[in-house]
């Protein structure tokens, strides 16, 4: 390798470093909101007893969260998260019946981060603690429960500032599929 490459390559090698370290994760509290969309499926009887009704629809969804991210390791971070979740109010007409669903609840969950200078690469998964309103036909119910979700996500952070992408799939038992994709906003102390 001739001396301009050597030179080059060193120069490049060194901007890198100085761009990661001045973006290195550090533990700390963090706060934070997202929003994007829910998606819910559900399959229930027909209230006026004629067979089943489905619901497949999306709606507006937010959270706010705050978090502890521990920078222990060299090669990978961890934090923990709690989140209040509200899923919003999709609803649907189905065999002739109106369908309206809330769903929110809070979350407590572990992250597996993967800093990659001021990218990061996450994993997440926890328990939600969940409150579903089922409006069908004017007949009403309300469940609670608590089941576990999983999810991945992306963020670039600049300092103390962060945005973050991501996906998430919960297992609420009483409804056939819930998710959300969601953008947000961080700030870490």
């Amino acid at each position: 390798m001739n001396c301009k490459w050597t030179v080059t390559l060193a120069a490049a090698m060194l901007t890198v470093l100085s761009i990661a370290s001045a973006n290195a994760s550090e533990s700390g509290v963090y706060i934070g909101a997202s929003a994007g969309q829910s998606g819910i499926k559900d399959q229930t009887d027909n209230p006026s007893g004629a067979g089943t009704v489905s619901l497949d629809a999306t709606d507006t969804a937010y959270k706010g969260f705050v978090g502890y991210r521990f920078a222990w390791l060299p090669i990978i971070d961890l934090a923990v998260e709690a989140s209040y979740n509200d899923f919003g109010k999709p609803s649907q007409t189905s065999a002739g019946q109106n369908l309206n669903y809330t769903l929110r609840g809070e979350t407590a969950a572990g992250l597996l981060i993967l800093p990659l200078g001021p990218l990061d690469l996450y994993g997440k998964a926890g328990a939600l603690y969940w409150t579903v309103d089922k409006n069908i036909g004017g007949t009403s119910s309300s469940k609670t429960g608590t089941n576990p979700f999983y999810g991945a996500g992306i963020g670039f952070r600049v300092w103390k500032l962060g945005v973050r992408a991501e996906y998430e799939y919960y297992d609420v038992p009483n409804l056939d599929r819930v998710q959300m994709y969601s953008a947000g906003v961080l700030f870490q102390f």
